[in-house]
């Protein structure tokens, strides 16, 4: 049951008006309690001058609602309370009337009372206009496609006085301040406990005169029910699409479907709604009017890149990541941050990165020129060496430097001169070394060539495999782990056969460790799920032997 005061509009200019509507019973709804004091507390005002609307039935919150609206249009002073349920869509609020269902997107208006159009109303009367909400304190959240209940963002016109609390707070308000001659609304607002106000908050606001005298009150007249043909509504509905397709505002198409939330056109005025709703749509238009291309779309993304702005993407299609970086640029440039562009900003973009890439580019040259001043004079210092080891220090620092090609030709010149020089045994136990490559072959030849022709070559690189293994502890525990094993010829032309059984090529099976046999236990390790060092320990040499035996 809707409780609520009713009193035909029927003079030709009222200097006050009020709609007080209260819902306390609910079919589907939770029931509420206070709101029967809200409406008994309205009352006064029709004493004071008023000219009340209400309903005494669910079907005509809306017709009431309309009636108010036409006398509010001569009015002097406003005053809309709604006390109920409430429900929202985050941009749109409805006071849900007695027989509402559960809210579904297409039907919550049915019945409803819109808020925002009672907003547009009030603002016939700047400065002397209250909307005071009543809700229910208990919320009921999220009610699933896009609705919850409660009251959303409201969009203030100026000179509104809005205020918002519980049920038995609103009655108070109205009981003890609205209704009162001389109250002042904002000393009621901040003396009653959980009112909050927004929009038009003076010093002071009184809108019954201290010097108003409670007139006799006259019983209310209930409007009888009208029956409007099919026909009629759907003409109805046709007239009032064509008026607001003519205004185009936010407030004519929220009555259009405040009327006809059902109508014909009620999906074109939600979606017209929601792009007059969007703070952005006249930039947006602007950059629309553009018609960009995609290669011009890209090079505006490319052009972003190059300032330090990231699109995630260079792909013509502004997504969220363009956007973002449109607004980072606007803000750094002092524009307002809407992520939308205009010819202006896009010639700015471009002037910007003209400017950036010359920066780039003298600085890659200036990056070159040392770092080629830095290769000529490491290149003098270790030429002038004249040693393997210098050379090959110039190759570890400058890999593709400029006299890269000239180091390597010198070191394989020296390498052959070295091998002619050398003794057959000699130079049959370096190439062997060399193969091997690692700390301990380099240690047997030093041991078996005190005076060998290799000998600075080896011990110049065993110094760098052991600096090596100082850097990287794995590869040392490694290398401590196979040594420990201990492993003779033998055991090793075992591991070796086996390597080769499998497919994993160790080359030569003779006992030796070389390259070919460390990429074969680096390739035993990854295929078995072990630890990837290209040496021997207990857990690989077990796990191989193992396996040999199944």
């Amino acid at each position: 049951m809707t409780t609520a005061l009713i009193c035909a509009a029927t003079l030709p200019r009222a200097e006050d008006a009020a709609l007080v509507v209260g819902v306390p019973d609910y079919q589907t709804l939770r029931t509420l309690r206070g709101v029967g004091d809200v409406v008994d507390a309205g009352r006064t005002l029709r004493d004071l001058g008023f000219v009340l609307h209400g309903t005494a039935a669910a079907p005509d919150l809306q017709s009431e609602a309309n009636r108010f609206a036409e006398t509010a249009a001569g009015a002097e002073r406003l005053v809309v309370v709604l006390a109920g349920r409430f429900v929202t869509d985050g941009a749109r609020t409805w006071l849900m009337p007695a027989d509402a269902r559960t809210p579904a997107p297409f039907s919550v208006a049915d019945g409803a009372i819109s808020v925002e159009t009672a907003l547009q109303t009030l603002a016939a009367a700047p400065g002397a206009a209250i909307l005071v909400l009543g809700r229910d304190g208990r919320d009921d959240g999220d009610l699933g496609a896009g609705l919850r209940s409660g009251i959303g963002a409201l969009d203030i016109p100026s000179g509104v006085t809005v205020i918002e609390g519980p049920v038995d707070a609103a009655a108070t308000l109205l009981r003890r301040v609205i209704a009162v001659p001389g109250g002042d609304v904002i000393a009621g607002l901040d003396d009653i406990d959980d009112l909050t106000g927004a929009g038009f908050l003076p010093a002071s606001l009184v809108l019954v005169a201290a010097d108003t005298q409670p007139a006799t009150a006259t019983p209310p007249v209930v409007a009888p029910p009208v029956v409007v043909p099919p026909v009629a509504v759907a003409d109805a509905d046709s007239t009032a699409w064509t008026e607001a397709r003519a205004a185009d505002t936010e407030a004519a198409y929220t009555r259009y479907l405040d009327r006809f939330p059902q109508g014909a056109q009620a999906d074109g005025a939600v979606t017209r709604l929601r792009e007059l709703r969007d703070p952005n749509r006249a930039v947006s238009g602007i950059e629309q009017a553009l018609n960009l291309s995609l290669e011009a779309r890209r090079a505006v993304q490319r052009n972003l890149q190059v300032l330090g702005y990231d699109t995630r993407g260079v792909d013509g299609i502004w997504g969220s990541g363009t956007r973002d970086a449109i607004r980072r640029w606007q803000a750094a440039n002092g524009v307002a941050q809407n992520g939308y562009v205009d010819a202006s900003q896009i010639a700015l973009i471009g002037q910007q990165t003209a400017t950036r890439s010359a920066q780039l580019a003298a600085e890659q040259e200036a990056q070159r020129a040392t770092q080629l001043q830095a290769d000529r004079a490491y290149w003098a210092e270790m030429s002038d060496l004249g040693t393997a080891a210098g050379l090959q220090a110039y190759l570890d620092r400058y890999p593709d430097g400029e006299n890269a090609d000239r180091a390597r030709e010198a070191l394989d010149r020296s390498a052959r001169v070295a091998r002619r020089n050398a003794e057959e045994a000699d130079r049959a136990l370096w190439d062997r070394v060399q193969e091997a490559n690692d700390g301990s072959a380099y240690r047997d030849y030093l041991a078996q060539q005190p005076d060998g022709r290799f000998r600075a070559d080896a011990e110049e690189r065993l110094r760098r495999l052991e600096q090596d293994a100082e850097v990287d502890d794995a590869t040392a525990a490694a290398v401590a782990r196979e040594n420990a094993l201990g492993l003779d010829p033998i055991a090793m032309r075992l591991v070796e056969a086996r390597l080769a059984q499998i497919g994993l090529d160790p080359g030569t099976i003779d006992g030796r460790i070389t390259r070919d046999t460390r990429r074969a236990i680096s390739r035993y390790q990854r295929d078995n799920g072990l630890t990837d060092t290209g040496y021997l320990d207990q857990s690989v040499v077990s796990r191989m032997l193992t396996d040999a035996f199944r």
